[in-house]
């Protein structure tokens, strides 16, 4: 269950038709069908009376360009049936906490499809990663970095069938960390540099020094692009991958789940993920 939506213009020129009429030159009759001009019209009999070549070949309220083309609707021609409505979710939020809320798994049937409202992620699941990194002072552990803020953002589905989970989403997370002299690593930019290192192309560090240690403005980037065969064990969802899911549909129809990497090597995927029924 790894990390996961013409215009046209078209312009018409109406032509115009400009007419001359051909008039004798030896001062006999006129031909009784060509057209007189009127006396001030200015046009010289002697040039043959030719018309302009590029008078267009109807009147220019007629609605019909100079190439025959037939104009533009004008809306009153509906569009073809699109099918039913396409259902989206709303943004949903991720906050990073000191703690999160107690979350116990009870089950239930997790078939349907689900929009991801909320995520809480604890600092201790998100600085795992970072304070296993070369040269992090041994005496530092995730209690003694303060968590000043954070701000995120998730934005997806989950799609579950009797036999698979679906997942398409992406997140983006940032906390503001205050990390005294026992976590830093010489000084602020060589921890900065070091926690970049650490998150690779997932996410970015930006660190200040804050009297005797560093506040950093930490950001995680997830995508999760995914559809795996799973079975239930329980209140844990396991796909064929290896991965547990503790997981508890709500009396409220809400559907939390948590990864549980306790059996398998690596930190899991972080926080408490809610999930709300997708509905049109």
């Amino acid at each position: 269950m790894d990390m996961q939506r013409t215009w046209w213009t078209k312009s018409l020129v109406c032509g115009s038709l400009l007419a001359l009429a051909a008039v004798g030159c030896d001062g006999g009759e006129v031909d009784v069908d060509a057209s007189m001009p009127g006396p001030d019209t200015g046009v010289d009999e002697s040039d043959g009376a030719t018309p302009d070549p590029d008078s267009g070949t109807t009147d220019p309220d007629g609605g019909v360009t100079e190439d025959g083309a037939m104009p533009d609707p004008d809306g009153g021609v509906p569009e073809p049936d699109a099918g039913p409505p396409v259902l989206s979710c709303a943004m949903g939020s991720i906050r990073i906490e000191e703690t999160c809320p107690a979350f116990a798994r009870c089950g239930g049937d997790p078939v349907g499809s689900w929009c991801y409202a909320d995520v809480c992620m604890t600092k201790d699941e998100l600085l795992e990663p970072v304070l296993m990194q070369p040269g992090v002072p041994a005496e530092c552990t995730a209690d003694m970095v303060q968590v000043r803020g954070s701000m995120g953002m998730i934005d997806g589905t989950v799609d579950v069938t009797a036999t698979t989970i679906t997942r398409m989403v992406m997140s983006s997370a940032t906390g503001t960390f205050y990390l005294p002299p026992a976590c830093t690593i010489v000084n602020c930019r060589v921890t900065e540099a070091a926690i970049n290192s650490a998150l690779g192309a997932d996410g970015s560090a930006t660190c200040m020094t804050d009297g005797p240690g560093c506040e950093c403005d930490i950001t995680f980037n997830s995508m999760v692009d995914s559809s795996d065969p799973y079975s239930l064990e329980g209140n844990t969802i396991v796909t064929d991958a290896g991965r547990r899911f503790d997981y508890c549909i709500e009396s409220d129809g809400n559907f939390r789940f948590k990864e549980d990497a306790s059996m398998r090597s690596g930190s899991g995927e972080p926080g408490t993920q809610t999930v709300l029924p997708l509905s049109p």
